[in-house]
């Protein structure tokens, strides 16, 4: 009776998967994607709380950008369009990171303020060196290999202080 009852739910669940589409549908050409993890330093400690994002070298893979956020440990699990990895290839490594003092308490409530033009009382400073956060002077690449990948750690410099410049300023 048991086995029946299993068997019955697991071609339930078949038939639903294949039959009316209940499978996460990917985005036509979505690429096969390989965990991968990225360690972020500065001046040899852990950067928490910066954003990291891949830039693809290959054409193809332009579509499918990769990133994420790194964590108390400085660490960030790539994930590209939402989900776990990135494809394989090589890529050109961004690091950002923002604060904001004043009235703003995050880099989106500072940004809402400015599309409101309630430009208030606040300052927005990246703490990350300028080549860290342009593509064309990033010293740091990666390569994204089928299958497992080992994490790649990464020092992006001493701290730095630099006023936000808005485009056009």
């Amino acid at each position: 009776m048991k086995f029946q009852r299993l068997f019955l739910v697991g071609a339930l669940a078949f038939v639903c998967v294949s039959a009316f589409g209940c499978a996460e549908k990917r985005p036509e050409g979505f690429p096969e994607l390989y965990p991968i993890s990225i360690k972020i330093l500065q001046e040899g400690k852990p950067l928490e709380g910066a954003s990291v994002n891949l830039v693809a070298q290959d054409p193809q893979l332009v579509r499918w950008p990769a990133g994420g956020n790194t964590n108390a440990d400085g660490v960030v699990e790539l994930r590209t369009y939402g989900y776990e990895g990135a494809p394989a290839g090589t890529f050109k490594v961004l690091v950002m990171k923002t604060e904001t003092l004043g009235e703003a308490n995050s880099p989106e409530e500072a940004q809402k303020l400015m599309q409101e033009g309630k430009l208030g009382d606040f300052e927005r400073f990246d703490l990350v060196d300028t080549r860290y956060r342009d593509q064309a002077q990033t010293p740091l690449s990666l390569e994204v290999k089928a299958g497992s990948n080992a994490t790649q750690e990464f020092d992006v410099g001493a701290p730095i202080r630099e006023p936000v410049r808005m485009p056009g300023t």
